[in-house]
């Protein structure tokens, strides 16, 4: 029998403790790979760790913060000190925020351009050294969000975005290294019960917007990216449509919002 791609690599994955980040986990697990998973809150991140030793999994959890350059070296020297290599790094930890622009309070706009921005690239300078020891993987969840821009969610965009050009652009810096570097523009995907989204006023509320698709069927697909090491992945059909529109004709997908938004469409809540 072939051995699994993922069988004793080494990977990181910020904001491991619930969502995509933990289904990445528990996928990880179960292909024999060794995991560590990092995240804010000790007690649910313990937790997670828990029930993934609980399968099987050699698994390390680190508490900070990746908006925190110090943080984020801890979380890579973890994983060298507890493994020895570094195969696999996924910036997944994010801020959600809903609001118009005009009402954001200064430290909603930080907060968010902290963990979603600062954190992808303080982890990814972290570990780009390991990375190219082993021509390993870094990838980086983007979403939907990120390829136009959407109403009430400016900075998640604006951050959401920004990974597309960090992206291309550690791409080309590593071509000679064979490191392989992903994006993923993923789509709503379904939320833990506790989750919470920062509105414009820094206060927390559920998300109000309908999953396009469960977290298990997130990380299968992201896990897949890896492994075929391809450049990209656009999730879910209205999100590739919503692509390929805005690459060619951008003007077209402007005028789409702006009028679903006018009258309410159920579209609009699909993309915003």
């Amino acid at each position: 029998m072939a051995k699994d791609y993922f069988q004793d690599k080494v990977a990181l994955i910020s904001g491991g403790s619930r969502g995509v980040g933990f289904a990445l986990a528990k996928r990880l697990v179960e292909r024999g790979a060794k995991v560590v998973i990092s995240a804010r809150g000790e007690k649910r991140l313990l937790d997670s760790q828990a029930k993934l030793k609980k399968m099987g999994g050699e698994v390390e959890a680190v508490v900070g913060d990746v908006g925190k350059w110090e943080d984020a070296k801890k979380m890579v020297e973890r994983a060298i000190e507890s493994f020895g290599r570094l195969d696999i790094l996924i910036n997944n930890a994010g801020v959600s925020m809903r609001g118009d622009f005009a009402e954001l309070a200064p430290e909603v706009c930080e907060r968010v351009v902290a963990t979603n921005l600062l954190g992808s690239i303080y982890l990814s300078r972290a570990g780009i050294k390991h990375l190219r020891r082993t021509k390993g993987s870094l990838v980086f969840i983007s979403s939907i969000a990120g390829l136009f821009g959407l109403p009430g969610a400016s900075i998640y965009c604006a951050t959401k975005g920004a990974l597309k050009g960090l992206c291309e652009s550690l791409r080309i810096e590593l071509s000679q290294d064979g490191v392989h570097i992903g994006i993923v523009y993923l789509g709503f995907t379904e939320h833990d019960p506790e989750k919470r989204i920062l509105l414009a006023d820094g206060s927390l509320a559920p998300p109000d917007r309908p999953a396009h698709h469960t977290q298990d069927y997130a990380a299968h697909l992201i896990l897949k990216l890896i492994e075929k090491r391809k450049s990209q992945l656009v999730m879910t059909p209205i999100g590739k449509l919503g692509f390929f529109i805005n690459r060619f004709f951008p003007g077209f997908v402007e005028k789409a919002i702006i009028f679903a938004r006018k009258h309410e469409l159920t579209i609009y809540k699909r993309f915003s």
